[in-house]
């Protein structure tokens, strides 16, 4: 059950990226602080994200310990990192004026 939470959670973290990317278009999105758009339903997705990894680090807790904290990273940070630098790959530079 731990491993469906952890899928949902990490499959939640790709919409989200998917919905502040097209609430930007145009415009890439940075790896650290907030972009200029950040709509409520990337942060409900995000949230609801956060919750299904924690829940299934709780079932794994007892069998593989400090190890569980490091799962939930690779999964909320993972295709945070893969959508944003594709889409920093795709989308041009924006001119300074």
């Amino acid at each position: 059950m731990a491993i469906v939470l952890f899928i949902l959670a990490a499959c939640l973290m790709t919409v989200s990226e998917w919905l502040l990317a097209r609430a930007n278009l145009g415009v890439r999105l940075p790896f650290w602080g907030t972009p200029p758009r950040d709509p409520v339903s990337a942060k409900t997705a995000r949230g609801l994200a956060v919750g299904l990894a924690l829940f299934g680090s709780i079932s794994l807790t007892d069998r593989i310990g400090w190890w569980g904290v490091v799962l939930i990273a690779a999964v909320l940070l993972l295709p945070v990192c893969v959508v944003r630098l594709l889409q920093s790959r795709l989308e041009p530079a924006q001119p300074v004026h």
